[in-house]
């Protein structure tokens, strides 16, 4: 969902206003803001005598979410030629955003950046802080414009098209709208519904939505032909991306790193056969003729990857692929939607990672996650999990919000059926009691942080959760006996852990104006619109970055920790771009003190076998199924090499990963592509 860039571009030379471009002839548009089919939120969008524009937009995400409030003014061209933003952003930071059009210079300025532009060269402003109704001013603008493609300011360019349309009815009222599709704010489609006179009808976010007030009903049929339209793009290129190896694939003259031994071997060459490795050779062996064969000139051969901490959605598929990650586990979904991705990928219908899903439980409340399953009852949770156990759901997830008094009967009632259980610690529970009452594993490392912070007294379905361990996470002593209890606790019962300490150090250590730290040494590979996305707005630690810091080397050492005592790390992103997310995770666990190798056994074979897939996944060995990629590069001594990926192979499709970046928009971080 990307709410905060929806904006577009316009020309100085055409500073007469008209209202009318704004909102039609209605003074005052109302929209409900849905979060899995509920109001959450709503926007309101008032036309001004003025000329002016208000647009007034908020919602509630579990504690989160944004309060603003714009004020603009459009040209002619229903180009922004005045606009500012304020309020709060979807963090709680604060939000003064500003866009003015002068006589000789368009200048804007945010809590992430400011800068200026000639009036000549002014495209059309996107905004940091944006609301929905900004994505309409944005795709009226592009269908004003005689080919429907404007510049953008900062950079960039946007287009549209439209590839769906649909008549609603209700109450003896029909409304007939159209599906846009908005291409270059960012790597996949961004797409909109506008009515008869282009005003917005509403969008379909996934989990979230918005509608027109009243019509909110609607929202399924909005997402059903979204979903259809964003499969057909999907499918497109997997249709241009995807070579067959045929039967037999050859790779010649590649280091294979040994995932069970964790070292790099000499140069060899590996056979392939229908999708499964058949044979490894250390020395010269004929190729059948008819073979394909990838040259590898001694670049590192690797098994996928895995994100043991993943949100899949189509989008995310190509990133992936082209970070050399082949295998996720999928820790709260639609279940019924990731079923059906499941299948499209195993059929080849779309190009993505294989996923291994987890079924999503929580308590329906003010605080329920906006997926998955909701239960009022512990009976009604038992029941969910038969659900996941009867459709091939190999584990439970957990949500904040379930009753601490449910977790031992739900955890029970799964390893019957020989399913996993974890996930968040419920509020008012803490990892200890977790782990005691049946849990496997503990999802994100601020759960163990918050276990020495007086979790059972928090209400940490809030988010509470992120400040109390940045707060305070760095007075903790790793070297207590109460720490050493609970680490003990854990290798004896084998609980592993899911860190994904990427979205935590970024909240910790957040620059408001400087690119994010989980993409700063990649950031000039992306496309304009995304750099910008990159850049962090003001953040949780806000006037306290110092205690933040603190907490964060704290968090660091706690991951060594864990590992050095003999606890299983479970790489995983729950972030943006999972694909280059999950690098940067392995990165910082060689930078908490892990040696590059057995970061790469973590994200290997160590998550293979917590899937219960190290018998056909996980090493590059005989009778394992052919899930593996080159980088050029050893990254047992620089795991920034795995972001120079050359060849994804996953079974018997294989992929350019340079090809692949390009198609999003990126920039390949090796030649390769056309």
């Amino acid at each position: 969902m990307n709410l905060a860039r929806p904006l577009g571009r316009m020309y100085l030379n055409s500073l007469l206003l008209l209202p009318g471009i704004a909102l039609a002839d209605e003074a005052l548009r109302e929209y409900t803001w849905l979060t899995v089919g509920e109001p959450s939120g709503k926007q309101t969008v008032q036309k001004g005598d003025d000329g002016s524009t208000t647009i007034t937009f908020n919602f509630n995400d579990r504690g989160r979410g944004p309060n603003t409030s714009t004020l603009m003014w459009l040209d002619q061209r229903g180009y922004p030629v005045h606009l500012s933003i304020t309020g709060n952003n979807y963090s709680g930071g604060r939000v003064d955003e500003r866009f003015e059009l002068l006589d000789h210079q368009a200048k804007w300025s945010s809590e992430i950046e400011s800068g200026t532009a000639p009036a000549a060269d002014a495209g059309f402003y996107i905004a940091n802080n944006g609301s929905p109704e900004l994505l309409a001013v944005l795709a009226r603008a592009i269908l004003n414009d005689d080919d429907q493609s404007i510049d953008l300011l900062p950079s960039g360019t946007a287009s549209i098209d439209q590839v769906a349309e649909a008549t609603l009815e209700q109450n003896g009222e029909s409304k007939h709208i159209a599906l846009y599709s908005i291409s270059g704010l960012d790597p996949s489609p961004t797409h909109i519904w506008l009515d008869e006179q282009q005003q917005l009808f509403g969008i379909d976010y996934g989990w979230f939505g918005i509608t027109t007030a009243g019509w909110e009903q609607h929202i399924n049929v909005l997402k059903e032909a979204q979903e259809q339209a964003i499969t057909e793009h999907y499918r497109n290129l997997a249709a241009s991306l995807t070579e067959d190896t045929g039967d037999m694939l050859v790779i010649r003259g590649a280091r294979i790193f040994d995932s069970l031994a964790g070292t790099l071997t000499e140069p060899a060459t590996v056979f392939s056969w229908k999708g499964e490795i058949s044979s490894v050779y250390f020395e010269e062996v004929e190729i059948p003729e008819g073979a394909s064969v990838i040259e590898a000139g001694g670049q590192t051969l690797l098994p996928s990857l895995w994100d043991m901490h993943a949100h899949v959605d189509m989008p995310t598929f190509l990133n992936y692929l082209a970070s050399g990650v082949s295998n996720v586990r999928d820790m709260a979904n639609d279940p019924e939607r990731i079923s059906q991705l499941r299948d499209d990928v195993a059929s080849g219908l779309i190009m993505g990672p294989d996923v291994y899903a987890l079924g999503f439980i929580d308590k329906r409340g003010e605080f329920s996650a906006p997926t998955g399953m909701l239960a009022d009852t512990l009976e009604e949770a038992l029941g969910l999990v038969d659900w996941y156990a009867q459709r091939g759901f190999f584990g439970i997830k957990l949500y904040s919000s379930i009753e601490p008094s449910w977790v031992a009967p739900i955890a029970d009632y799964a390893h019957q059926r020989d399913m996993l259980v974890m996930g968040h610690v419920p509020a008012y529970m803490n990892a200890t009691q977790a782990i005691e009452a049946g849990y496997d594993e503990i999802t994100h490392i601020n759960m163990i942080l918050l276990n020495f912070l007086g979790a059972e007294d928090l209400d940490t379905r809030t988010p509470t959760r992120f400040m109390v361990p940045g707060e305070r996470g760095g007075d903790i002593d790793l070297s207590s006996p109460e720490v050493r209890a609970f680490i003990d606790l854990m290798v004896d019962r084998n609980i592993s852990h899911d860190p994904t300490l990427s979205i935590f150090l970024d909240m910790f250590l957040n620059e408001p104006g400087q690119i994010s730290p989980v993409f700063r040494d990649i950031a000039d590979h992306f496309p304009a619109n995304g750099r910008r996305q990159s850049i962090a707005g003001t953040g949780r630690n806000a006037g306290n970055e110092a205690t933040f810091a603190r907490s964060a080397q704290r968090t660091m050492e706690l991951l060594k920790l864990l590992h050095d005592s003999g606890v299983q790390l479970l790489p995983g992103t729950d972030n943006a771009l999972p694909g280059f997310t999950l690098i940067r995770e392995l990165m910082y666990y060689a930078e908490a003190g892990i040696p590059a190798n057995e970061v790469l056994q973590l994200a290997t074979i160590g998550s293979a076998n917590k899937a219960r897939q190290g018998h056909r996944l996980g090493s590059i060995s005989v009778g394992k199924a052919a899930h593996m990629h080159l980088v050029d590069g050893d990254p047992t001594e620089d795991l920034s090499t795995l972001y120079r990926v050359t060849e994804v192979i996953k079974g018997t499709q294989r992929y350019n990963a340079a090809e692949v970046l390009q198609s999003q928009g990126f920039t390949p971080f090796v030649d390769g592509g056309e």
